[in-house]
């Protein structure tokens, strides 16, 4: 048998792509129940996580589990502290799609901006395309200054930031997407 990290079973998404189970990824999607059963900050969503996440690492004895098991376990789990209108609207997110847009600026080189717009364009349809419907983008303000070649935020920094922005969202409204796609970028 192999030991896998926290003892948690791993994770099986769509395509038999398998990943840890994220606390946070987990976490979020209970809140987002909350929010649509007009729980505003819902306080119990980090215990509900951490108490699903111990269950599978003491009592779950196999080594991965199903989207679907895992969201069935959170639902019974919020039927029986009495949150039963939590659980019908508790829908289990595929894990976040990450991109690093200061790893793509890395890829593209310094002040070559219409190679990072194609390398960015490129990783949105991948991630589009696999039905990603929680998406997080992260290390703008680093990718900025390196395409930009400076040190200290300007004028041009800002509005270049605002170019990357504009295009992430337009490359989401070009995709014609079926259902909501949680977008994060920071």
């Amino acid at each position: 048998m192999i030991a896998f990290q926290n003892s948690l079973p791993l994770l099986r998404q769509a395509g038999d792509r398998t990943t840890p189970i994220r606390l946070d990824w987990l976490c979020l999607c209970l809140r987002r129940a909350a929010d649509r059963a007009g729980y505003d900050q819902w306080w119990l969503a980090e215990q509900v996580t951490h108490s699903v996440l111990s269950y599978l690492s003491t009592s779950y004895d196999r080594n991965t589990i199903e989207i679907d098991q895992l969201a069935e376990l959170v639902r019974s789990a919020l039927v029986a502290i009495g949150y039963g209108e939590i659980a019908v609207r508790f829908e289990a997110l595929r894990q976040p799609f990450e991109l690093s847009l200061a790893d793509l600026a890395s890829e593209a080189g310094p002040g070559y901006e219409l190679a990072f717009f194609q390398l960015l364009k490129e990783r949105m349809q991948t991630a589009l395309s696999e039905c990603a419907s929680n998406v997080q983008i992260y290390g703008l303000q680093k990718c900025v200054r390196y395409l930009q070649s400076v040190k200290t935020w300007s004028r041009g920094c800002s509005q270049l930031r605002n170019e990357i922005v504009d295009f992430v969202r337009l490359q989401v409204a070009h995709a014609n997407l079926k259902s909501e796609i949680l977008l994060t970028i920071r």
